[in-house]
């Protein structure tokens, strides 16, 4: 009976060969676990840098200024929640939000949720005035407007009716009718490392008292991910070690097709 392993002839470019690939295989096997843990640290460092901005943003309030157009400006920090977790924890967010997000339970395709409340301080003053008399009575209108831009306005108008019942003068019937225009602009902008929501209006008198922006963010797509084992079918031509049909075991060039099983450190 032939023994195999006594007919194995190795030459010096083969015993050259298998030794780089050995060391190609070690070599690649470091740089993923170099690899694997940059994207764990990187990950672990992305969610501390989250909690800390969530914590900034439950101290802040909101910030007012003017700007260089002497406009108001509101701002305030940004919460930013994993959709997952904003899900399963925090549902104070779809009861709040159930208006705008309709059926969407589970904030699917939902990028930010941004609510604000404001007060307006308005004064009527020097407003037109007319004034006419007649045997029913006294009739007093008012009207005024002002505009800003076409977005941004106020108009008010309104009438008293005064009748006189013996020497007493009363209103008889009265109406005011008071319609504006307000338009917000708003934005997200990234600004010493935090997420910060900006809002104004060219409408004077808008003060906004409560400012709250939660931006969504899917973790499962925006992280990178570990590389994993896995078992692959592939087509395979090399050289390396081989045995022919009379058991013996050469060197040479091989070809073939396969079932392969792919450690972790060996995916790039």
């Amino acid at each position: 009976m032939i023994n195999p392993i006594k007919n194995i002839n190795l030459s010096k470019n083969a015993i050259i060969f298998i030794a780089g690939a050995l060391f190609v295989l070690m070599f690649l096997k470091q740089c993923n676990s170099i690899a694997d843990l940059k994207v764990e640290l990187e990950n672990t460092v992305k969610v501390a840098d989250r909690n800390y901005n969530n914590l900034l943003a439950s101290q802040d309030s909101v910030d007012t200024y003017k700007n260089e157009n002497d406009r108001l400006v509101s701002e305030i920090s940004s919460y930013e929640f994993n959709v997952t977790t904003a899900t399963s924890e925090y549902k104070s967010l779809q009861n709040k939000y159930r208006n705008v997000l309709n059926k969407n339970k589970d904030l699917k395709n939902i990028n930010s949720l941004i609510s604000t409340s404001l007060n307006i301080k308005d004064s009527i003053i020097n407003a037109s005035v007319g004034i006419a008399q007649d045997s029913s009575g006294i009739t007093v209108k008012f009207d005024d407007k002002k505009e800003w831009d076409k977005y941004n306005w106020r108009a008010f108008n309104g009438e008293l009716k005064i009748r006189k019942i013996d020497t007493t003068y009363s209103i008889f019937s009265s109406r005011f009718d008071f319609n504006q225009g307000i338009s917000l602009q708003t934005a997200i902008i990234e600004e010493d490392g935090r997420s910060l929501l900006r809002i104004t209006t060219p409408y004077n008198g808008v003060n906004f008292t409560n400012i709250e922006n939660i931006n969504l963010v899917n973790d499962r797509l925006n992280q990178k991910q570990v590389k994993k084992a896995g078992w692959s079918i592939g087509f395979g031509v090399g050289y390396g070690i081989n045995l022919n049909n009379n058991q013996v075991i050469s060197t040479g060039p091989s070809i073939g097709v396969g079932l392969f099983y792919s450690p972790k450190w060996l995916r790039f």
